[in-house]
């Protein structure tokens, strides 16, 4: 098992063991919070470290990993670590344990915010390694939803309804739009897959016409 993949899990894992607690067992709300948060972090440490060129994998990517999902439509799980998303990864991981830290300010509903907080997390690392443009897509929403929520309900301010609203409106289009854009990618790319690996070697070898790709980049 990959590295990234482990980094992916932790969260996810201490998602649903929050679920399964009690709301009144606070103190282990946020242990285990802070425990996935912190595990997150020290394998993005890790694989932050031990990233080199002796381990380049498929593409380029190290810590590469692939597993089948939906065959038909050739979408995998497929995870991977490069010069751009190397940073991110740690970032994220870093600014997540940092965020469940100061969390001991919130005192509504702990159960609730450190369950969608760790949703969250993991949306944001999905989205950082994931090259299979579905997942991708996929975790981007996984992070955004939770965050419509969090604001709502633990946001400061009067007009943190408007704020979230507001947010919700923008994005969901947003969102849709984007989709929309993948769509005619996976489309007009002639691949047939969303494996970013393998619609880079398509691409390289057989452009999409122009027009094609103004309208997709608008969208």
């Amino acid at each position: 098992m990959s590295i990234l993949t482990l980094i992916l899990l932790f969260p996810i894992i201490g998602a649903a063991l929050v679920a399964m607690l009690h709301k009144s067992a606070r103190s282990s709300i946020r242990a285990v919070a802070l425990v996935a948060t912190g595990l997150t972090m020290t394998a993005a440490i890790i694989a932050f470290l031990g990233y080199n060129g002796a381990m380049e994998g498929p593409g380029g990517y190290r810590f590469y990993q692939k597993i089948p999902w939906v065959t038909s439509l050739n979408i995998s799980f497929q995870v991977g670590m490069d010069g751009i998303n190397v940073g991110l990864i740690l970032m994220g991981a870093i600014v997540s344990f940092s965020a469940v830290c100061v969390s001991g300010q919130i005192i509504d509903r702990i159960k609730e915010f450190h369950f969608l907080i760790l949703i969250v997390i993991t949306g944001i690392m999905g989205t950082f390694m994931s090259i299979d443009i579905f997942f991708f897509y996929f975790f981007h929403e996984l992070a955004l939803v939770p965050t419509f929520i969090m604001i709502g309900v633990w946001g400061r301010g009067k007009d943190r309804n408007y704020a979230t609203y507001k947010m919700t409106l923008y994005l969901t289009l947003g969102a849709l739009v984007a989709l929309v854009g993948l769509v005619l990618l996976y489309v007009q790319s002639g691949a047939k897959t969303f494996d970013l690996i393998t619609l880079t070697e398509q691409l390289r070898n057989n452009q999409i016409h122009p027009d094609s790709q103004t309208t997709i980049f608008g969208f």
